[in-house]
C-alpha cells in the first residue's frame, strides 16, 4: 500500500497521528510516577457502571460541542465535557441508558472509572458499534468481538502487580497513530476511558490506560506494564483500522 493510500486509510478509520505519544501507564519502567488516584474534582457521577454481558449492538453519542453533564436529567450540573479529547480525537460516549426523551445516560471518561451522567440527546449524534473488545486477566487474553462472536484472540501484557489493570466496562476514547513503529507502543495506541487505579501521573499524562504495540514483544503475555494492554504489532493496527470510537472494552 503506497504512503497516499495508507494515510487516506487511517483517515477514514479516524485515527490521529501522535508524536512523542504519552499514554499514562504505558510506558518504560524507568519514568516517575505519582501514586494514589482521588477521583477528579467537579465529576460528580449519578452510578457507577458494572460489566454487561449484552450482545446488542453498542450505543455511541459523538458530541457536537463542548456538552454539559447533569447528575440527573433536568437535575444538577456536573461539569462541562469538551467536544474533542486531550489527543484532538471526536469526544465520543458510550451510551448506557437512552429510554429517557431528551435525555441521555453516558458512561464518562477518566475517574472515577464508570462513572454515569447525562447529557442532552440534541448534543450529540448517535450510532450504533456492534464490535467490541474483552480482556480476560486472569488467561492474559484480548479478544475482539462481532455480535457477541469471537472473531480472534490473542495473549496480551497486562499491569504488573503493583500497577494493576483495571477491570470494569470502558470504551475506546482515542485512536493514534504513534509515528514510531518501533517504539515502546508499536505502531498505534487506543486509548480507553479507563483510568489507572493507582497512578495520578505518568509519562505527563493522567494515569490513562491504553492498548497498544510493543517493540518488547516477548513482554506479551506477562504482568509488567503500568497497566496499559501490549498486543502484537499486526493486530493493534487491525483495531485501530476496525474499531469505532467509543467501542466497549470490558476488562474482568
Amino acid at each position: 500500500m503506497n504512503i497516499t493510500v495508507l494515510r487516506n486509510t487511517l483517515a477514514l478509520a479516524g485515527i490521529l497521528s501522535i508524536g512523542g505519544l504519552a499514554l499514562a501507564g504505558c510506558g518504560d519502567p524507568g519514568e516517575a510516577v505519582v501514586h494514589t488516584a482521588p477521583a477528579s474534582p467537579g465529576a460528580v457521577p449519578t452510578a457507577v457502571a458494572t460489566p454487561d454481558a449484552a450482545t446488542d449492538p453498542a450505543q455511541v453519542a459523538r458530541l457536537h460541542a463542548d456538552t454539559d453533564v447533569f447528575d440527573a436529567p433536568g437535575g444538577d450540573l456536573s461539569h462541562t465535557l469538551e467536544a474533542a479529547t486531550g489527543f484532538g480525537s471526536q469526544t465520543a460516549l458510550l451510551v448506557t441508558d437512552a429510554d429517557r426523551a431528551g435525555w441521555l445516560e453516558v458512561m464518562l471518561p477518566g475517574r472515577p472509572n464508570g462513572a454515569l451522567g447525562w447529557i442532552r440527546s440534541g448534543a450529540a449524534e448517535v450510532r450504533e458499534v456492534a464490535l467490541e473488545v474483552r480482556i480476560d486477566l486472569a488467561t492474559r487474553e484480548l479478544a475482539l468481538l462481532d455480535g457477541g462472536e469471537v472473531v480472534w484472540a490473542t495473549p496480551t501484557a497486562i499491569g504488573d502487580p503493583e500497577h494493576p489493570t483495571p477491570t470494569g466496562s470502558f470504551y475506546v476514547t482515542d485512536k493514534l497513530d504513534t509515528g514510531d513503529p518501533n517504539g515502546s507502543y508499536g505502531p498505534y495506541a487506543l486509548g480507553l476511558s479507563a483510568r489507572s487505579d493507582v497512578l495520578t501521573e505518568f509519562a505527563g499524562g493522567d494515569g490513562q490506560i491504553g492498548i497498544h504495540g510493543t517493540n518488547v514483544p516477548d513482554s506479551i503475555g506477562q504482568a509488567v506494564s503500568h497497566g496499559c494492554l501490549r498486543i502484537d504489532n499486526a493486530l493493534v493496527a487491525e483495531l485501530a483500522t476496525l474499531l469505532p470510537l467509543g467501542t466497549p472494552v470490558t476488562i474482568s
